[in-house]
C-alpha cells in the first residue's frame, strides 16, 4: 500500500543526528516550510561532538557556521564568533549548536534520546520492490519509553561514525 502523493508530502523529512549537519538540514527546511523531525540519540544538540570537547576543530568558525542556521540565530541574542578563530569542539556545541538547536523554528522538533535502529520502506523487502519510489519510509526508534515507528518522506542520516569505529 502506498500513500497518495499529497499524503506522503505532509509527512515529515527526518533527520538522523542534531550535530551540525543535521541542525543545518533542519535549519534549510524550516526556512522552506518543509516537516522535519530530528532524531538525536544524545541528551541534546552535538552530543557526540561533546565526547571530544577538548580536541580543536580543523576549520575556523566561517566554515563551521551554516547560512540557514546563521539566519535563525540572529533572530535571537546570539553573537557569531570571531571567524577566523578556531573552534574547540565543546566551544562548537556551546557557542553554535546549543543555541541553535533551542531557537524556535528547531526546538520544538528535536527528539533527545531517540535512536534509530533501522530504516525501511514501508512493506517493502528485497523481493517486493514495486512502488519502492512513492513508499514512505520507516524509521523504528529507541527511545527510554520503549520503541516507536516514524513515517517519514525522506530520510536524512548525519549521524556519523564515532559510536560504530571500523577496526582494521
Amino acid at each position: 500500500m502506498t500513500l497518495e502523493s499529497d499524503d506522503r508530502a505532509a509527512l515529515p523529512v527526518a533527520i538522523i543526528g542534531a550535530g551540525p549537519v543535521g541542525l543545518a538540514a533542519a535549519a534549510h527546511l524550516a526556512e522552506r516550510g518543509i516537516p522535519f523531525t530530528v532524531l538525536e540519540a544524545g541528551d541534546r544538540a552535538g552530543a557526540g561532538i561533546a565526547a571530544w570537547g577538548h580536541v580543536r576543530l580543523f576549520s575556523p568558525w566561517q566554515y563551521a557556521i551554516d547560512d540557514a542556521a546563521e539566519r535563525l540565530l540572529t533572530a535571537t541574542a546570539w553573537e557569531r564568533p570571531k571567524e577566523t578563530r578556531v573552534p574547540h569542539g565543546r566551544e562548537l556545541v556551546e557557542q553554535y549548536l546549543a543555541p541553535l538547536s533551542k531557537t524556535a523554528a528547531l526546538a520544538p522538533h528535536i527528539r533527545y534520546g531517540s535512536r534509530v535502529q533501522s530504516v525501511s520502506r514501508r512493506g517493502m523487502d528485497r523481493t517486493r520492490t514495486t512502488g519502492r519510489r512513492e513508499t514512505p519510509f520507516v524509521l523504528r526508534v529507541q527511545h527510554d519509553e520503549g520503541t516507536t515507528d516514524l513515517l517519514a518522506r525522506a530520510v536524512i542520516d548525519t549521524s556519523g561514525t564515532t559510536t560504530t569505529p571500523n577496526g582494521m
